[in-house]
């Protein structure tokens, strides 16, 4: 399937909406359940996905219940297993015949794994609808600072997202996202290989705080890149976000292979996406810093940012 259009919607315009499917995740913070909490969201099929990891965290067990009582149908699986998610949309399209179908995703708590997955599933599947809207749906946090994590000593190689890694003579340039955590972005800074380097980094963003651990955690790497190579984008406005990540890519991709890898906020990593799903010979990886697991308990703040997709078969008839 092509992607059509993604552009940013009103919190307001999905309440009253009907979906044939909510997915939500089942995490460790309690912001998993704020969107079920404050919208009476009409699906004919709720399904909450729970970590197979650390099942017995007392927010999660909670989390699950409230998943329950709502009439979310539980499917566990690990934050890494891209397969099960999905032989799970497997099992939701066999046999239907529809023309279009709506999903709502709340990806607040979900692994980018998984939201990766549920893209790479309709980009490679051209039979099975015509049009299909997917809605994405990320609340905000209140912000927690940092945890006090040892710095990884080594880390896995770049896997694709939505598709396998590409053979390419280019050379390669590297889009790093930044997040707030301590020696993610200078591990991959110096642990991959690449030609050239750019920076994108949230600023503004929901809290100022933030910022500043951003640059503060990432001073060795922000003091290496040449200043025109770092950008930052408004977490808040996913247009204007997607404006700049767009223009920088399609100028590299003239004489680069480009590859993102997004470490920062979950609506940076679904641009990423969304922009591969577009042009295909740009990349989107995964690469896992080895570090010990730690657990953030997130309270929601302020309305969701919603982004609304439309994938479909037959692109010409909306032009």
């Amino acid at each position: 399937m092509e992607l059509i259009f993604a552009h940013q919607i009103g919190f307001g315009q999905i309440q009253g909406e009907e979906f044939d499917f909510f997915l939500a995740a089942s995490g460790y913070e309690v912001r998993s359940t704020y969107l079920s909490d404050n919208v009476n969201i009409k699906a004919k099929q709720k399904i909450a996905l729970g970590f197979d990891e650390m099942k017995n965290s007392p927010v999660r067990i909670k989390n699950d219940k409230v998943f329950r009582e709502r009439g979310f149908e539980s499917f566990e699986l690990s934050a890494k297993d891209r397969q099960k998610l999905t032989d799970l949309l497997d099992r939701l399209f066999k046999g239907r015949k529809d023309e279009k179908l709506r999903f709502l995703i709340d990806y607040s708590c979900m692994s980018k794994i998984w939201y990766a997955a549920i893209i790479r599933y309709f980009i490679e599947n051209e039979s099975i609808i015509s049009n299909l809207e997917l809605y994405f749906s990320y609340t905000p946090a209140i912000f927690s600072e940092p945890k006090d994590i040892k710095p990884g000593r080594k880390i896995s190689g770049p896997v694709g997202l939505l598709r396998p890694n590409q053979a390419t003579v280019k050379p390669c340039a590297l889009v790093l996202g930044l997040g707030y955590e301590k020696y993610v972005g200078e591990s991959l800074f110096n642990n991959l290989n690449y030609d050239t380097l750019c920076v994108f980094y949230s600023n503004p963003s929901f809290d100022n705080r933030y910022v500043s651990k951003v640059v503060e955690n990432n001073k060795k790497l922000l003091d290496t890149v040449l200043p025109e190579k770092v950008f930052s984008y408004p977490i808040e406005d996913l247009e204007k976000t997607d404006s700049v990540l767009t223009s920088l890519c399609l100028e590299l991709r003239l004489a680069y292979h480009v590859a993102l890898i997004p470490s920062g906020p979950k609506p940076f990593t679904l641009s990423c996406l969304l922009l591969a799903a577009r042009y295909p010979d740009i990349e989107v990886w995964d690469v896992r810093t080895y570090k010990e697991t730690v657990l953030y308990d997130r309270l929601p703040v302020g309305e969701p940012l919603v982004c609304k997709t439309l994938f479909s078969n037959n692109d010409e008839s909306f032009f």
